[in-house]
């Protein structure tokens, strides 16, 4: 279909015209499809085509038009940070046309009125579930929600939410499902009440292959010779003047084989590239996982995994778009979504370690990787191959190449989430009885697929059981449920009620020995924090040390024998990790200690951020002690800066964190009186503090920054230097 066609199907002039303007004349044979089916009409639907086969795309056009003909407002829903942040820069395309687009992402205790004058805005899932719980006075105005990955409906952890936010919006907005691959497509139409395409269709030919021992299988039956090492596929797709990635199934094996292979592809980058690459590696803070990044980076290759940091992430990502970066070698992670394709994807392992041992990667996430293949405007084929080891190369490819994806289940099956999502039905939307939360449930997903209404009822009526014995909610003479505060208060802070009665049940040990020790590990314990692993070597040193601060902790220390040990010990190293970074030991050793990486690191320090918010939110409720409320209150404080309590006044400048506080602090200001009193010129000799943030501080205080020269330090090695 040719763009100018659109106009017949009632697509604004404007978007045809921009469209056009980014060089596209064609549709996609899928893209057309999916237009004529009625979803510019208002028609729900799925559409499930393969990855850079254009699904974004159509989504932008039904977005655009909708608001333009009927000043109306899209949601449009992501699993991950990154993505939204991929999306907000894709869309922002279309401010020419005057839509205003925004992205939210963080704060689960917000109504977020501001969004209210955004005509598009780009959320993760449980930030719209949370804006949902707030009943944001906006979301009556959402005549339109894109679902981008709409197959994560079966994703034990995060599923259960996107089902619930469709099951809420499913008679009162329209529903676009954006999906790469899914066994059970037609299953989600028929619940969604959408049309479906499916479509194999894509814009460069991906051809797909198993390697084994030197020998490449190619799906047509053809075979290829290649040195018996799998990295010569890299090595060859290299030597093309061609990009590889790399998936493999743990961390340290993304870093091992980068650094492997970085030793065979620094040979074909140009000078100009060599340069480039140092340049990049000198901007990366030193942390251990960057050591090895910038070892590898270096000579063209990189590693890429959930244990980065965003910036370095983004780093990487933007590189290896430019080409800079040849090869990545990169965990699952990086299959989910974020557009980065080369023209060769190498999957060396099908196999992964889980809680229940070795098992074999599902084909929809191994297909998602076989996606990336191939680059639209770049390449006429992608190519993808899997790795047999012991395997038989004939069952790979029956398998992985050959066969469906698994099917989609509902996962309201997590006791958690089901837990969750029905708390905030009786305290945030209104379900006044059990007849009405069954006639709810009814809507979902979970129900669609079970049609078994007396399981769905036994299974509703064990947490309305717990949530009644717990405080959460009460009953009336006449069966009909009565919020309580704190069932109110739980579900708006986003909280597993599992995770508030654990807060509950501590605020009396709390208040007879308030300490970061028992809060931190209290922290821990709850179902919506991961602790970290404990090493078995580790553990005779962890249980001395919570034997040693026992009086400080809010639980008893659980027997050797017992299944909660191993967990326990998990806890008392993460609250051990979280005292360090209080007490401002430095990050790269908290890493080094702690063995974990600087994603992991963040990761951990955003949850407790949540998480002693709504521990001072849930207090409150109980006739709190001033002094515990402020003690937790610096506490918060404290964690999400990373600071002693002396640095808690320096901590509130603006552009001062943990290192300029202390370097403030050592220099002999010791709160903001000292700074008000001190000469500009005093301040700029403290580390860390150039004209630009002494300009903010002035700027804070109301007050303009006087006229004063830096002192600039001279370079090494220059004759400035060897004069001074």
């Amino acid at each position: 279909m040719e763009v100018s066609e659109l106009k017949s199907l009632g697509v604004d002039e404007r978007i045809i015209r921009l469209i056009q303007e980014r060089g596209i004349e064609r549709l996609y044979p899928p893209q057309a499809e999916a237009l004529r089916t009625g979803v510019l009409k208002g028609k729900n639907l799925v559409l499930a085509i393969p990855t850079a086969s254009g699904k974004t795309l159509v989504a932008e056009i039904v977005m655009i038009n909708k608001i333009l003909h009927e000043k109306s407002k899209a949601i449009y829903l992501v699993p991950l940070k990154a993505l939204a942040e991929e999306k907000y820069k894709e869309f922002r395309f279309w401010e020419k046309l005057g839509i205003k687009i925004t992205m939210t992402t963080g704060d689960y205790d917000s109504t977020e009125s501001w969004l209210g004058k955004y005509d598009i805005i780009i959320a993760t899932s449980e930030k719209f579930d949370s804006l949902l719980r707030h009943k944001s006075p906006w979301i009556k105005d959402i005549r339109l929600v894109v679902a981008d990955e709409i197959h994560l409906l079966g994703s034990y952890d995060r599923g259960a939410t996107l089902e619930m936010i469709l099951s809420h919006l499913m008679d009162k907005a329209q529903i676009l499902g954006l999906s790469a691959t899914a066994g059970n497509a037609e299953e989600l139409a028929e619940w969604l009440n959408a049309e479906l395409v499916v479509s194999e269709w894509r814009p460069v030919t991906l051809k797909r292959g198993v390697f084994y021992h030197g020998q490449l299988f190619w799906e047509d039956g053809s075979i290829e010779k290649f040195p018996s090492q799998w990295d010569s596929l890299v090595l060859d797709a290299v030597k093309k003047g061609k990009q590889a990635l790399i998936f493999v199934n743990t961390r340290r094996s993304a870093e091992r084989e980068a650094l492997l292979l970085s030793g065979k592809i620094s040979r074909f980058l140009t000078k100009p590239e060599e340069r480039r690459l140092k340049q990049l590696t000198n901007e990366l803070e030193n942390t251990p996982t960057n050591e090895k990044l910038k070892e590898s980076l270096a000579k063209g290759v990189a590693f890429h995994h959930a244990g980065l940091g965003r910036a370095e992430r983004s780093i990487i990502e933007d590189m290896f778009r430019e080409g800079l970066i040849k090869v990545i070698t990169a965990t699952p992670t990086l299959s989910a979504g974020l557009n980065l394709p080369a023209f060769r994807v190498i999957i060396r392992d099908t196999k992964r370690y889980s809680n229940f041992g070795w098992t074999d990667i599902p084909v929809l996430e191994i297909q998602q990787m076989m996606g990336r293949a191939g680059r639209p405007k770049y390449d006429r084929e992608g190519q993808a191959i899997i790795v047999a080891k012991t395997e038989k190369p004939e069952n790979i490819m029956k398998r992985y190449i050959m066969g469906k994806p698994e099917k989609l289940f509902s996962m309201l099956s997590n006791e958690a989430s089901f837990r969750s999502q029905i708390l905030a039905l009786i305290t945030n939307f209104g379900v006044g009885n059990f007849k009405e939360l069954i006639n709810f449930l009814e809507r979902t997903f979970y129900y669609h697929q079970r049609k078994n209404l007396e399981a769905l009822e036994g299974k509703a009526k064990s947490i309305v059981y717990f949530l009644l014995e717990n405080e959460f909610i009460d009953i009336d003479l006449n069966d009909h449920f009565m919020p309580l505060p704190f069932g109110i208060r739980t579900s708006q802070l986003y909280l597993d009620p599992l995770t508030a009665k654990k807060f509950k049940d501590a605020f009396e040990m709390l208040e007879k020995k308030p300490n970061p020790l028992g809060v931190f590990q209290l922290l821990a314990s709850t179902p919506d924090m991961t602790s970290l692993r404990v090493r078995r070597k580790e553990q005779e040193d962890i249980l001395d040390y919570a034997y040693e601060m026992e009086e400080y902790l809010y639980q008893s220390i659980p027997y050797w024998e017992d299944y909660k040990f191993e967990k326990f010990l998990g806890e008392v190293k993460t609250a051990k990790l979280l005292l360090d970074w209080i007490n401002e030991v430095n990050e790269a050793k908290i890493l080094e200690t702690y063995e974990i990486d600087t994603g992991d690191l963040y990761r951990l320090l955003e949850l407790v951020d949540w998480l002693m918010y709504s521990l001072v939110e849930l207090y409150k409720l109980f006739n709190p002690k001033s002094d515990v409320i402020d003690f937790l209150k610096k506490l918060h404080i404290r964690v999400k800066h990373g600071v002693r309590e002396e640095l808690l006044e320096l901590i509130t400048l603006p552009m001062v964190g943990r290192k300029r506080a202390r370097a403030l602090y050592n220099a002999g200001f010791k709160g903001i009186e000292d700074i008000v009193k001190a000469k500009p010129s005093e301040l700029l000799r403290v580390e860390g503090i150039g004209l630009g943030v002494l300009e903010k501080i002035y700027q804070h205080f109301g007050v303009e920054l006087p006229k004063v020269r830096e002192k600039k330090k001279a370079k090494k090695g220059t004759l400035d230097a060897f004069f001074k």
